[in-house]
């Protein structure tokens, strides 16, 4: 029997092949010996990400132009393309599939996975050939194998492939559709040269980032006044609060006043609990991503690309989990490993729990994939050559999965009262008796102070004052915590059946692609950040209120959407009459456009988009105006008179800023020197821009060599 494994990318590909003999290698696909599994060995073959996707409007039969609103809307289709560039590879896979007897999806162990798999199968015409699915968690040789003698049938995996291809599909006739609606529409208003990308799961996100932008824009201060009193006992002081808040600064005097005649106070009680608490959970891809945020300023993507790269490295377990539970099996070969972890970093902690907690342990709660924790080979080598960022990860999923056998945290909390002249005085205090998981685990924010010794009738100094306080606007957000907004975003539904609903499916997006949909938000530039906060542009300000009191501001389309798509991969709801809603939606959405816009008063906001986007007139043909326009990958400032004149934000591996940028375009050169340019040998330096006489960015040395 003729045996193809088709892998999701070459990394994958070569993890697989090495749980074996390897027979032969070659650019496409790698050959097996033949071994107790595969007795006439097999083929491990590749994709390279998605090889398949669908054709855009303007690829179609006929062609379509999607910025011509006459033409929308624009229908499902199943019109596929090979993706640009891997024209070669899906050749060699479609070459071997005819080949095969039997054909393994042994693609990530998620939709998407399932969704690439079988888009490769029906572009290349195999659908009638014995399938299996592979499905694990880890890419070590004994999982691996293991995986491979214990296939799965593909009835599940048909299923999660019609859930993906809907998402897929929708997604796509809401981008295609509902962005040149909303881009033509605006442009028609006045809007200067701007294009507005839509999205199922990022404009309901960006509507919420819009929502804090509200609550701080329409905040307002309020000031307070509390009495608190510094007391001293034998040379230590502490601090206690009466209980007291007032807005009127002349009653706190007043109170004040009452207390000023005395300088000592009693201790009227001391309440003192030993508590302890166990270890944290286990980490899904989500909590991974928002304490790399809060310690490292990760990008969420950023520490899924990381985890990604420790996966096939061997060193964790599969990262797109939404769920912070293992099951008995991986409680069994941690716990079979836990000295050897401890000895990776000469630790030397006190193993207590030897027996599995529901806290971290509970099959009923693993759906398709455990919590992130570590395999069960790793080697002090692997960690050293680790980067300084991986290295973070992985520390962070070592300790994690280390706390849960450790002793319980443990500490005493006091409060203290303290009395004067009949007014109580509290105080409150922590200390810490036995640190046990804490001691790998830390939390920054754990800093209730500890108070002095003192004894019940003890006489302390005392010090009353007036602390005035301000009510604090809500903070902006941070990328971490963004990833928190889309995973408990029911809390903004009035409807009890779509709190529910989300509550149900952890929110909007999946694990997998919440932080794709932080990054479109920046690509279009709705969005911005500066040291880790996240706030919303003019641009993102305007699609906001252009979309206000639709179904597109508010996470209840995308709950009930959610909710069907997961209806498909339990065979309660088809794909087809799927799209047939969302086709549904579009045509409502285009119908009633016009009334939205005019009922959401834009016009101002459009001016003041034209205003930031307009940079000065342009240095070449002397007429048009530049403007700044966003893409995915940079962003243009180009001559709105079509003459071909153009800027990047890139140049020498360095983003300029729109003051360089303006500079250059108003002066012809910068006024100082920029820093930070790379040489091709990786060298850093700093230069003078300019433009040339062909009007493009270049460097000015001056006299310097």
């Amino acid at each position: 029997m003729s045996i193809l494994i088709i892998a999701e990318k070459p990394s994958q590909a070569k993890a697989y092949a090495e749980a074996f003999n390897i027979k032969e290698r070659t650019k496409t696909y790698i050959e097996l010996k033949p071994n107790n599994i595969f007795p006439e060995g097999a083929i491990i073959t590749w994709g390279i990400g998605h090889l398949i996707q669908l054709k855009m409007p303007n690829e179609l039969n006929p062609p379509i132009n999607s910025w011509n609103l006459e033409t929308l809307p624009i229908k499902a289709h199943n019109q596929l393309k090979v993706s640009k560039g891997k024209q070669q590879q899906f050749n060699a896979v479609k070459k071997l599939a005819q080949k095969a007897d039997l054909i393994i999806n042994a693609c990530d162990c998620d939709r998407e996975g399932s969704n690439i798999f079988y888009l490769i199968l029906e572009y290349a015409g195999i659908l009638n050939k014995p399938i299996k699915r592979l499905w694990i968690n880890s890419l070590e040789v004994d999982a691996v194998r293991k995986g491979f003698s214990n296939l799965l049938d593909n009835k599940q995996d048909v299923l999660m492939y019609q859930e993906a291809k809907a998402r897929m599909v929708s997604d796509y006739l809401i981008g295609m559709n509902l962005s040149p609606l909303y881009t033509v529409k605006l442009k028609n208003m006045g809007l200067h040269d701007s294009t507005f990308g839509i999205g199922r799961v990022q404009t309901p996100t960006l509507y919420m980032i819009y929502q804090r932008y509200l609550d701080i824009l329409n905040f307002v201060e309020e000031e307070f006044f509390e009495i608190h009193a510094r007391f001293k006992h034998e040379g230590d002081e502490y601090i206690g609060k009466m209980e007291f808040k007032e807005k009127d600064s002349e009653i706190a005097k007043a109170v004040l006043q009452k207390l000023k005649p005395y300088n000592k106070g009693e201790i009227k009680d001391i309440e003192k609990e030993l508590k302890k608490s166990d270890a944290p959970n286990l980490h899904s891809l989500s909590t991974l991503q928002t304490v790399a945020n809060k310690v490292w300023k990760y990008s969420p993507k950023k520490t899924l690309e990381l985890t990604q790269s420790l996966y096939e490295k061997k060193l964790v377990t599969y990262p797109r989990t939404d769920t912070k539970y293992i099951t008995e099996n991986e409680f069994s070969y941690l716990h079979s490993n836990i000295e050897n972890y401890l000895a990776l970093f000469e630790l030397k902690h006190n193993i207590v729990y030897r027996e599995p907690r529901k806290k971290y342990v509970n099959s009923k709660k693993v759906q398709e994939h455990f919590a992130i924790v570590l395999t069960k080979n790793i080697s002090k080598e692997a960690i050293d050559n680790l980067s300084v960022d991986e290295k973070n990860i992985f520390t962070e999923v070592f300790n994690r999965t280390v706390a849960m056998f450790l002793e319980d945290y443990e500490y005493e909390t006091t409060k203290l009262v303290t009395t004067i002249n009949n007014h109580d005085f509290i105080s409150r205090g922590k200390t810490d008796k036995k640190l046990g998981w804490k001691s790998l685990i830390t939390d920054t924010e754990d800093s209730e102070e500890t108070l002095p010794y003192v004894s019940k009738g003890d006489v302390v100094d005392a010090d009353p004052f007036i602390h005035e306080g301000k009510t604090k606007p809500p903070s902006l957000y941070t990328e971490g915590q963004l990833i928190n907004l889309m995973k408990t975003c029911g809390k903004f539904l009035d409807e009890v059946e779509d709190v529910n609903i989300l509550k149900d499916i952890e929110g909007i997006g999946t694990e997998a692609t919440r932080a794709d949909v932080i990054d479109k938000l920046k690509h279009h530039a709705y969005i911005e950040i500066s040291k880790n906060k996240v706030s919303i542009t003019d641009k993102g300000i305007l699609l906001c209120r252009a979309i206000s009191n639709t179904l597109l501001s508010s996470p209840e389309m995308t709950a009930k959407w959610e909710k069907a798509l997961k209806g498909i991969s339990t065979g309660n709801m088809s794909f087809e009459r799927f799209i047939q809603n969302t086709e549904k939606y579009i045509h409502y959405q285009l119908e009633n456009i016009d009334v939205e816009l005019d009922k959401n008063d834009v016009k101002q906001l459009i001016t003041k988009v034209n205003a930031e986007t307009q940079f000065s007139r342009c240095p070449k043909c002397k007429q048009g105006e530049i403007i700044k326009k966003n893409t995915n990958k940079f962003t243009v400032y180009s001559c709105a008179n079509q003459c071909d004149f153009v800027l990047f934000d890139k140049y020498g591996n360095k983003k300029l800023s729109d003051s360089i940028i303006k500079e250059l375009i108003t002066n012809g050169k910068t006024s100082k020197e920029i820093k930070g340019f790379k040489s091709k040998a990786g060298k850093t330096f700093g230069a003078i821009l300019k433009l040339n006489e062909e009007y493009k960015i270049a460097y000015d040395f001056g006299d310097k060599k």
